[in-house]
């Protein structure tokens, strides 16, 4: 009886331990063999994207190059210079007609034959699987004449279906260039470690556009599931990090509006660089607002669904962002003295902030507090001690907060502003 209860505690034990070591399976893995070989998808936050365009200095400062480095490990990427141009350079006149022509055309500065990092400005989870740096949709087809002689006398035709390859943006065409899909190229790398979100494009689009037609439920979690099933197939993967999106209705992109007639569909939420609203489709109001949410909100959950599945760290930057935007983020250095605290904005005399002058993407700071709240993130699901970025001497190099630019300033009251603001009013 007594040997029959001590078998059973053993069994009892092993069990309790067997639980343990499944629920974390891959913190037996040394931080240098989880980062041997790192692997990155992504849109713009991903990929660098800042002033309205991607280039060496913006790569750099991207939060998995950032968070990369802190684990001893690299990422390599084709180089871009443009297109679009890096709007603080061009405000502060750091850039002029030869160098604003370059980087509106754009390409490349470096190149390689397989990039590890893959993450392209505007991408998605539908992207990631089918545009490549050749084709906007490497899944889509046509119906396509074919002539060939029926017999020898009788020249015709029949229907066949053939590749519809389109040209996809810039972005992809420098990005990725002759790689394939963002997908198929992580099927080539073959990571041991992976950073995998590319959701924020799929509900950003409604902040963007003042509109909610761009919403598909369906195709979301189509296509993430569809990613992550692929993913799971290389099995090389022993570890990745996903993160939240946050709330797209606060960020500095957006400014409340209260319509002067009080009509509750002309009042809410518009672009900052909009004077008015002359249209119900330029501004989200309350309704729109509210289905925004309950959007982010599934779109939340199915990463988090995702992150489990994987076993991946997963950073609620959602929670975050809220706490910056109504608390701020403090700015300290070794020696005490601090600049204050960022807030959910871009940088103004005395204000730092965390936007970029687009007032959606992070600039140098923003990205370094991006990357350590993935750092945080990988530390506690793995038990590493990867060490943070500096966000002081980050806040210290970004000439955007040390050297602010109020945008909105710039385009009420000066006339080349008032310019744009007027072109971008009209078209946008």
């Amino acid at each position: 009886m007594f040997r029959s209860e001590d078998k059973m505690k053993k069994i009892g034990i092993f069990g309790a331990l067997l639980a343990l070591w499944l629920a974390s399976p891959l913190a037996a893995q040394s931080q240098t063999e989880m980062f041997s070989r790192v692997g990155v998808v992504g849109d713009s936050l991903s990929h660098g994207f800042f002033g309205v365009t991607v280039e060496k200095k913006t790569q750099d400062w991207a939060y998995p190059v950032l968070v990369s480095k802190q684990a001893g490990a690299s990422v390599s990427y084709n180089v871009l210079k443009g297109p679009y141009v890096n709007l603080e350079d061009v405000l502060k006149w750091d850039c002029g007609v030869f160098c604003i022509a370059g980087a509106i055309i754009g390409g490349n500065q470096t190149t390689v034959s397989l990039p590890s990092h893959a993450g392209i400005t505007g991408a998605e989870y539908t992207t990631l699987l089918r545009t490549s740096g050749k084709c906007e949709d490497v899944t889509a087809t046509k119906q396509e004449k074919q002539w060939y002689w029926r017999t020898w006398y009788h020249f015709t035709y029949r229907w066949v279906t053939v590749a519809d390859c389109k040209e996809p943006d810039k972005f992809h065409q420098f990005g990725l260039r002759s790689s394939g899909t963002q997908t198929e190229i992580m099927e080539k790398v073959k990571p041991t470690f992976l950073f995998g979100t590319a959701g924020a494009n799929h509900v950003l689009c409604t902040a963007l556009h003042t509109s909610l037609d761009c919403l598909d439920e369906a195709r979301f979690k189509r296509d993430i599931r569809e990613f992550f099933r692929r993913m799971s197939a290389m099995g090389s993967l022993k570890g990745g990090v996903l993160f939240t999106i946050p709330n797209v209705t606060a960020i500095a992109f957006l400014e409340r509006y209260q319509d002067p007639q009080g009509r509750a569909n002309y009042s809410g939420l518009k672009a900052f660089f909009r004077n008015s609203v002359s249209d119900p489709n330029q501004v989200l109001d309350a309704t729109e607002i509210n289905t925004i949410s309950n959007f982010l909100t599934m779109l939340n959950n199915e990463i988090k669904a995702q992150g489990a599945t994987m076993r991946f760290a997963v950073a609620d930057l959602k929670v975050i962002f809220d706490d910056l935007k109504e608390n701020g983020r403090p700015i300290r250095s070794s020696s005490g003295y601090s600049p204050g605290n960022a807030r959910a904005n871009w940088p103004l005399p005395n204000q730092p902030g965390v936007f970029g002058l687009d007032g959606v993407h992070p600039n140098m700071f923003g990205h370094a507090v991006f990357a350590n709240e993935l750092i945080k993130a990988i530390n506690t699901r793995y038990g590493f001690s990867i060490p943070q970025v500096s966000e002081y001497t980050a806040w210290y190099y970004d000439s955007l907060n040390r050297n602010p630019v109020d945008l909105k300033k710039f385009l009420t009251e000066n006339i080349f502003g008032q310019a744009i603001s007027w072109v971008v009013s009209i078209f946008a």
